[in-house]
């Protein structure tokens, strides 16, 4: 079979880890960088994973999408979801055939409409990351968690062709990965971790995990939002026991501490994914009349911060 050929929007930590990745396994690289752009060119990017390091030397680094030298089979979107982040001017001028697949590796619930009314005619893959990533400098990217991927079409169907050959890819390049029918499930238990542990860490000061887990009163309000993220997902047929609540809360305990991603956008004076996990999960439980008054407050404090911020940066 032909290499294929993947072109990444969003090269922050999490989208340089993956189409690393992909690379190892022998696809043509393609990566969209900005801030970065000068080091990523001259040297790449090096990689430490869980204490092994190793660098990743794009084929192509570039500036822009349009400058893509080719027709990608694999578009990643590895980039924040914010309310300005709008997919046309992420994806202008990008070479596409009927057959280019777009793969969205973002958090939050409700993500996929945007691109798949910009691009009806483009086969859409929803993917959830488990990664501890962060970008300490430019060029390096440093990871501690598992490294996995959860893929499934959207809408929800068995895994086509297109799927079953990436998440071979990301075998071979050595991220394990699972096809599943119906990724929204996925998604739901990925918010039963992201809707207490991106906003508390912001909203408490600056916390890690470990300290979101070892006081009482904060520790009570993570699993408080998570019975509500349950509820939530019931209303969408999605059923979440408790006990894996419980679970999520003893592995991340088990953990060394880490600083969730939204909590190293805050510490970098970036945007929020306020919306993407807090508001659209909001927005679901008002649509079913689910009461949910713990994430209400949590959704308005943090979105008067981000607001705050951003009208500070303009």
């Amino acid at each position: 079979m032909e290499r294929a050929k993947v072109l990444l929007l969003g090269a922050g930590a999490l989208g340089v880890f993956f189409a690393s990745k992909l690379a190892k396994a022998g696809a043509e690289t393609a990566v969209v960088a900005r801030s970065d752009y000068e080091v990523a060119k001259a040297r790449g990017y090096e990689i430490e994973d869980r204490g092994t390091v190793s660098r990743f030397q794009p084929g192509h680094v570039i500036r822009s999408a349009a400058e893509c030298p080719f027709t990608p089979d694999y578009i990643l979107i590895t980039s924040k979801v914010l309310p300005d982040a709008d997919p046309a001017r992420l994806t202008a001028g990008v070479p596409l055939s009927d057959s280019t697949v777009i793969v969205l590796i973002q958090n939050g619930i409700a993500i996929e409409e945007p691109i798949a009314a910009l691009l009806p005619k483009q086969e859409i893959l929803s993917c959830i990351a488990y990664l501890c990533a962060s970008r300490p400098e430019s060029g390096k990217v440093f990871n501690t968690g598992p490294g996995r991927l959860e893929i499934g079409s959207f809408p929800a169907g068995a895994p086509s062709p297109a799927a079953q050959r990436l998440a071979q890819l990301f075998i071979e390049g050595g991220a394990p990965c699972k096809l599943m029918e119906n990724v929204q499930e996925a998604r739901w238990r990925k918010l039963l971790w992201n809707v207490p542990f991106n906003p508390v860490s912001v909203l408490a000061g600056g916390a890690d995990t470990g300290w979101l887990c070892d006081g009482a009163e904060l520790e009570k309000l993570c699993r408080g939002l998570m019975d509500e993220v349950i509820a939530v997902a019931a209303c969408e047929g999605i059923t979440i026991l408790p006990k894996e609540a419980d679970g999520m809360m003893d592995y991340t305990r088990s953990l060394k501490p880490y600083n969730s991603s939204m909590l190293q956008d805050y510490l970098a004076g970036r945007p929020l994914e306020v919306e993407a996990i807090l508001g659209n999960t909001l927005r679901i439980a008002r649509k079913h009349g689910a009461a949910v008054p713990e994430m209400e407050v949590c959704y308005a404090l943090l979105k008067s911060i981000d607001s705050l911020r951003r009208k500070a940066r303009s």
